[in-house]
């Protein structure tokens, strides 16, 4: 009731805007009877109401039914093939703003429910109709000998027809070689008369070939797969479908008779049987986007895109760098060109993937609005740290091969930067995987953003009285004569600076300059230079003092011992 009340709302909704349309058309436009036409048959157009009556009293009336349960199934297999041609012409015409256009859509959208409906109550209520149907096999008399006398005199007249074909094909060569047009046209149409009266023919041998088989089944004989050859070599002659499904609800009704490990009679017929059934499982709709069915078939060939498209993402990206060298290209561009390309091959050929399966970007539009209400929700994270990765590799101030501190306690390389998060390496050789958020919201510092020299500062201390020139000659005599490898050079001369006089020492900061892998291990590099500057001292017998107080104590309380 409920789907019945939809169905005559959507056909007012159809019935008024098909109407408001058709207003926009004049009447002088070629247009118009097309239009009017249009509306006309949108108007007419009704769910096709479909019943399926098991009562049958004997072997004629069981024949067609199981007939008609074969047109079903047919149905089945074709109407998803109509589903998936009118929304192609539904989305061709959607991008027009022609009324005529607009009138066919809603035409062909009415099609389209009324054809789904008619799949929906099909795929409901097949199984249902193949069982009552089975069931009132045992209570038919079948006629056997009758039988045989109908397929003798089908077979005969279908002798006969293939002998007046054979003629009419010699007649027609005739009159194509002597260019006469009428004879040519009226033998193609006699022609046309012939293979129709020979598939009638051929569907009442099946009719009469399927009594045998149901008399077989009915004694549990094994001759009833015999019988089902002869039966689809009959009903290869009508068409593929008809064919098909024969075998499908016959090969149902060995299985309810002899059990699910039935074999065919022939080799032949078996590999035909299970090539027609793998072909309807892989053709038949697994879940819907939007109206567009969606099968087993397209859903493999979009997972072989996507696995390909990261197939050739990451030969691209290992191209990038075996040739970066040889255009002398730095590691940090290098990891941008090969993480773009990479990004674009898989957005490209997921497209790609949507088209195959029949998706277009219209049709993805749905898609898209729910996952913006996702990204709303929930992957507003993904969203940030995607949009960070991109600007940071546009943006350059962190790259591949920096060396960066994070806090006090996290510092390390950056090897590589993808489009969620960046991987640091630590010294530890600890990699660390950072959400790309945290570089563009929070503060980084970047050591070797400008190049790979880092100015380190030293702190020591010597005691009161010391010299402070002979604290500077000193410590920059013993630097001079280390094998450590700091910078030399006007712009980059190694200072000793006097910091301020403390509670305890004279406390001084060494200035000196390192680069490349010593600026990349700032604890290491610091205990060498401490090491120097500590010997230094000692070889010149400079104090280094330690922290200390003197207590004065003014007066002394008066001590009195007693004796015992």
């Amino acid at each position: 009731m409920k789907k019945l009340v939809i169905f005559f709302i959507s056909l007012y909704l159809f019935a008024s805007s098909s109407s408001e349309i058709l207003k926009n058309i004049t009447k002088t436009s070629p247009d118009y009877n097309f239009a009017v036409t249009l509306v006309k048959k949108t108007d007419l157009l009704k769910d096709e109401i479909i019943t399926f009556d098991s009562k049958v009293s004997n072997q004629d009336e069981y024949v067609n039914k199981f007939l008609k349960l074969v047109n079903l199934d047919i149905l089945q297999d074709t109407l998803p093939k109509k589903i998936d041609s009118l929304n192609n012409k539904i989305d061709i015409l959607n991008n027009s703003e022609k009324p005529i256009d607009k009138l066919q859509v809603l035409y062909y959208k009415k099609l389209l429910e009324i054809t789904q409906n008619k799949l929906d109550f099909i795929k409901k209520n097949f199984v249902n109709y193949e069982n009552k149907l089975f069931e009132k096999l045992k209570y038919i008399n079948f006629d056997k000998k009758i039988a045989n006398t109908n397929i003798n005199y089908w077979l005969n007249l279908l002798a006969q027809k293939q002998k007046e074909l054979e003629q009419l094909n010699i007649n027609l060569q005739k009159w194509q070689l002597l260019n006469y047009k009428e004879n040519i046209n009226k033998t193609k149409n006699y022609i046309l008369v012939n293979l129709n009266k020979q598939k009638s023919i051929y569907k009442n041998l099946v009719k009469n070939s399927l009594i045998i088989f149901f008399i077989d089944l009915k004694n549990k004989n094994k001759k009833a797969f015999k019988d089902l050859t002869k039966t689809l070599d009959y009903a290869k002659n009508i068409d593929k479908e008809f064919y098909k499904a024969i075998l499908d609800i016959a090969t149902f009704y060995e299985k309810k008779v002899f059990g699910a490990t039935t074999l065919f009679y022939s080799a032949k017929d078996n590999i035909v049987y299970f090539f027609d059934k793998f072909l309807n499982v892989v053709n038949y709709p697994i879940f819907k986007v939007g109206t567009r069915n969606i099968t087993l078939v397209n859903f493999i060939l979009f997972i072989l895109v996507i696995l390909f498209a990261f197939y050739i993402g990451k030969k691209y990206k290992e191209l990038i760098y075996r040739v970066r060298n040889q255009y002398e290209i730095s590691y940090s561009t290098a990891t941008l060109l090969a993480n773009l390309g990479y990004y674009a091959i898989i957005i490209i050929s997921f497209l790609i993937a949507l088209k195959i399966v029949g998706l277009d970007l219209s049709s993805f539009a749905m898609i898209a609005g729910a996952l913006s209400v996702g990204i709303g929700f929930g992957l507003q994270n993904i969203v940030s740290n995607f949009v960070s990765g991109i600007i940071m590799m546009f943006e350059k101030t962190i790259k591949v091969g920096d060396y960066i501190e994070i806090d006090a306690n996290t510092r390390g390389v950056i090897v590589d930067i993808s489009m969620r998060s960046t991987v640091i390496r630590t010294n530890d050789n600890i990699d660390l995987i950072i959400p790309n958020q945290s570089f563009v919201v929070n503060q980084v510092i970047n050591w070797t953003l400008g190049d790979n020299k880092v100015r380190f500062r030293v702190p020591f201390g010597v005691a009161y009285g010391t010299d402070i020139e002979e604290v500077e000659k000193v410590i920059l005599n013993a630097l001079k004569n280390s094998n450590l490898p700091y910078l030399k050079g006007k712009e980059y001369e190694p200072l000793v600076i006097f910091g301020e006089m403390a509670d305890s020492s004279l406390n001084f900061e060494f200035f000196v300059w390192v680069k490349d892998v010593y600026a990349r291990r700032p604890r290491r590099t610091k205990n060498e230079f401490l090491r120097v500057i500590y010997k230094a001292l000692n070889d010149a017998n400079i104090t280094i003092p330690f922290p200390q107080q003197d207590l004065y104590i003014k007066e002394l309380p008066e001590l009195k011992i007693k004796k015992d």
